[in-house]
């Protein structure tokens, strides 16, 4: 497949809605970090008749809209009950909005062929490891790690979707490096989490023995291994408290959240992630590895501390040691996440990306 010249746009969030023109949007069928439910409900505070469908289940209980089709169903029948859902909507809708790389039929993609010819409109949301590949991330970090290392199974995806859907939304510019030549528009969209669900507890500039909070979803990928060697060594130098937050509900996680002083988020990647959203809405300094030609591509005022497996201690110490800039980072990254991911934004851009359809 011979790549496009894509055309990457960071989409101004609508003013004016004309819910007719938009018309019915679906969204499906996964939903990553609850960023397809946020959207969907956030849609739907504005007018627009969305409706969202999570085809699985997730420890973290996000909400539910319309029931999964495959829930309680073997493996080997899924796809002809995936089939039959698609059959049942696609008279209804008139945007699908997937999520994941997956369509109504997962990566089978047989729904798409029927769509396109009845002029359906579609997007595809990436958000990771479904399209992250090595040989890419490899070349700008050192640090890189993926989930999926079968490159032609991705790549062959890409092509597939890419002959149906145009557009493209992807949450960063790390992101927009995979999906970059395979499609005629690709947006710029950030992840979005609601503000009101975290209200800011700042550290105190008056506490010098500060708790600092981990909670890998993936130990792996989120470089835990660095991060506990950290901790080791900086116990013979500074009083400090440390949580490692594993196999516990989501209040349970947000909880310690509200508690820490200090949070770790990723070290591997080159971004930061939901984890780091969501402490900055609670006030909270955030260490993630954030790659150096990435941060001018991030929104003005990017609060995070950048770590990497190498500077990790260094980084720690320094926050151990000065209550008044974890305070000072905290009240930033409040600021930060409500200018740039509270969910009205995003779905105000989004309405901006489905008038182009």
């Amino acid at each position: 497949m011979s790549k496009l010249n894509s055309k990457v746009i960071i989409p101004q969030p609508s003013e004016q809605i004309d819910l007719k023109r938009i018309g019915r949007v679906l969204h499906l069928p996964y939903n990553p970090a609850g960023q397809m439910s946020t959207q969907s409900l956030e849609l739907k505070k504005l007018g627009v008749s969305s409706s969202f469908c999570n085809y699985y289940e997730s420890k973290f209980k996000y909400p539910i809209d319309i029931p999964s089709p495959i829930s309680n169903i073997p493996v080997n029948q899924r796809k002809k009950y995936m089939n039959a859902f698609a059959k049942k909507k696609i008279n209804y809708y008139n945007i699908f909005h997937f999520h994941g790389g997956q369509s109504f039929t997962s990566a089978f993609y047989t729904d798409l062929p029927l769509l396109k010819k009845m002029g359906k409109k579609m997007i595809m949301s990436y958000w990771g490891s479904e399209v992250r590949r090595f040989s890419i991330a490899k070349q700008k970090n050192p640090f890189a790690i993926v989930k999926l290392y079968n490159e032609d199974l991705i790549t062959s995806r890409l092509a597939n979707v890419s002959q149906y859907i145009d557009t493209a939304i992807v949450p960063d510019h790390e992101l927009l490096e995979y999906v970059y030549g395979y499609f005629k528009k690709i947006y710029i969209v950030r992840a979005s989490v609601e503000g009101s669900n975290f209200q800011p507890l700042y550290p105190s500039e008056r506490n010098t023995r500060p708790l600092i909070v981990h909670a890998p979803s993936d130990r792996r990928i989120k470089g835990t291994e660095f991060i506990l060697k950290a901790i080791d060594n900086l116990k013979t130098k500074v009083d400090f408290d440390f949580k490692l937050i594993e196999n516990m509900s989501n209040a349970e996680v947000v909880n310690w959240y509200k508690k820490a002083d200090i949070v770790v988020d990723q070290l591997r990647l080159g971004i930061y992630g939901t984890v780091s959203i969501e402490s900055m809405l609670m006030g909270k300094p955030v260490i993630s590895y954030v790659r150096d030609d990435l941060k001018q591509k991030y929104p003005s005022g990017l609060p995070v501390i950048s770590a990497s497996p190498h500077t990790i201690e260094k980084e720690l110490y320094d926050l151990i040691k000065n209550p008044k800039l974890r305070y000072e980072l905290g009240v930033k990254g409040r600021i930060y996440a409500e200018n740039n991911h509270l969910p009205e934004k995003i779905a105000r851009q989004l309405i901006t990306v489905y008038n182009s359809l």
